[in-house]
């Protein structure tokens, strides 16, 4: 029964092109590093998965466009910053003095092992990542899956929320526990995955909120357990 609700949602999910472009999510090639948010190359995944920590997107937009403008958005370029300089370019997203310290500790390390290629090949690269100050586990598997191509599955507070409410389960705020049921769940596939997580974030902003969720608006009310119950 699980198995069939998860299929029919991603029928539906793959019908949203229009809204996750709205959101700022590029439904694109697999590989491709523009799923997130238009983003020009992996290097641009890593810095703004940074960045849009406890910051609205909108704003590491135009942070990410002046990091273009200095030639700012390489790993390499951000490697060899100041902190502190660094700090002065990114204004505007929250923070700012301590993300431009951890940017930077996070780009000299991954030059240091050899750059994002050498990272995509190792078989620790999350604990890698996870093992950085400032990469928690849910910026680690954005990284994973949007830069490096590798399916490992963000699990988001939408995540939780959305899978929650459609499947009608409740797994509490474990990271793990949650990753490891829908993971096992989902066909393990990059598409799938990037698909996924655009949509569950797109959809838990619009539509499935905490309080009063817009149920009769949301593309997933005809198969979600939550919007049965309260129609």
């Amino acid at each position: 029964m699980v198995d069939e609700l998860v299929r029919k949602m991603l029928d539906i999910l793959r019908g949203l092109d229009n809204e996750l472009r709205s959101a700022g999510w590029f439904v694109d090639e697999p590989e491709s590093s523009r799923w997130w948010g238009g983003a020009e190359s992996p290097d641009e995944v890593v810095i703004t998965a940074i960045l849009v920590q406890q910051t609205r997107w909108e704003v590491v937009v135009d942070v990410l466009g002046r990091l273009r403008s200095l030639g700012l958005n390489k790993i390499e370029r951000i490697a060899e910053m100041e902190p502190d300089r660094l700090a002065e370019v990114i204004r505007g997203v929250n923070y700012r003095f301590t993300k431009a310290r951890r940017l930077v500790n996070l780009a000299r390390s991954i030059v240091g092992i050899g750059g994002l290629e050498r990272l995509k090949s190792m078989s620790n690269a999350r604990e890698f990542l996870i093992s950085i100050e400032g990469v928690g586990e849910e910026t680690a598997d954005s990284i994973m899956l949007f830069a490096l191509n590798i399916p490992s599955l963000p699990i988001s507070q939408y995540t939780r929320r959305v899978f929650g409410r459609v499947l009608g389960i409740d797994l509490g705020n474990n990271y793990g526990s949650w990753k490891e049921y829908l993971e096992k769940l989902l066909p393990r596939d990059l598409y799938v995955y990037k698909l996924v997580h655009a949509s569950v974030v797109t959809i838990g902003k619009l539509y499935c909120l905490p309080k009063k969720p817009r149920c009769d608006k949301c593309p997933l009310r005809s198969i979600c357990r939550y919007a049965g119950n309260t129609s």
